[in-house]
């Protein structure tokens, strides 16, 4: 680009018009908020380009939401999820990842501000399977000691301690993107004892260990 065109660009300053607040008024809003308030904002991870109406009807219907689910292109590859309850949302995003021709889903729960421009996606939720802890250790604080090494830890899973003979523990955890996923990583007792736990992913077509 001619450079010269660039500092005509850089000395261009905003009118007094320009500068003047625009003000919103508040007529519809409530209801703006609240189809927000219950909606994902979501990305595919891919750099290639897809179908996006069978990515739309792929999640309609493995979510079984039908026409309770409104799907939006805000633009920048990022949709808008929008549910009808709250109940609809939570269960995606407890029963995640989503994948659609093998590219992963990342998502984020709607919060004030958010546009198509400025949002990032710096984790994806998964869930964590932790193998070949000793006996002693298989109860939900050590889950959520060992799931707090890989990210942030949104819950523990009860069933598996609730089994009669618990063989793994498994945990929900926030990871980010910017880092391999680990496969496995050697775990201090609180006797000082080291054991190692090997991480299985659930869902986790497309993402890197390396």
């Amino acid at each position: 680009m001619d450079p010269d065109f660039l500092d005509r660009i850089q000395c261009i300053s905003l009118t007094a018009e320009e500068k003047a607040d625009i003000v919103v008024k508040q007529s519809h809003r409530e209801k703006t908020l609240e189809e927000c308030s219950l909606s994902l904002l979501g990305q595919l991870l891919t750099d290639k380009p897809y179908n996006q109406k069978a990515a739309k009807n792929l999640f309609r219907s493995v979510w079984k939401l039908g026409n309770d689910l409104k799907i939006i292109g805000v633009g920048n590859g990022v949709y808008q999820f929008r549910f009808k309850l709250e109940s609809q949302l939570r269960w995606v995003v407890e029963n995640g990842p989503w994948s659609f021709n093998n590219h992963l889903l990342v998502a984020l729960r709607w919060e004030k501000g958010m546009s198509a421009q400025n949002i990032t996606f710096p984790s994806i939720s998964l869930w964590v399977q932790l193998w070949g802890l000793p006996f002693d250790l298989l109860n939900a604080e050590a889950a959520e000691d060992i799931g707090s090494s890989l990210g942030r830890v949104v819950s523990v899973d009860q069933t598996a301690l609730s089994s009669d003979q618990p063989r793994f523990l498994q945990v929900h955890v926030e990871i980010p993107l910017n880092q391999p996923l680990r496969r496995r990583g050697p775990v201090v007792c609180p006797e000082g004892e080291r054991a190692w736990v090997e991480f299985r992913y659930e869902h986790i077509d497309g993402l890197c260990f390396s």
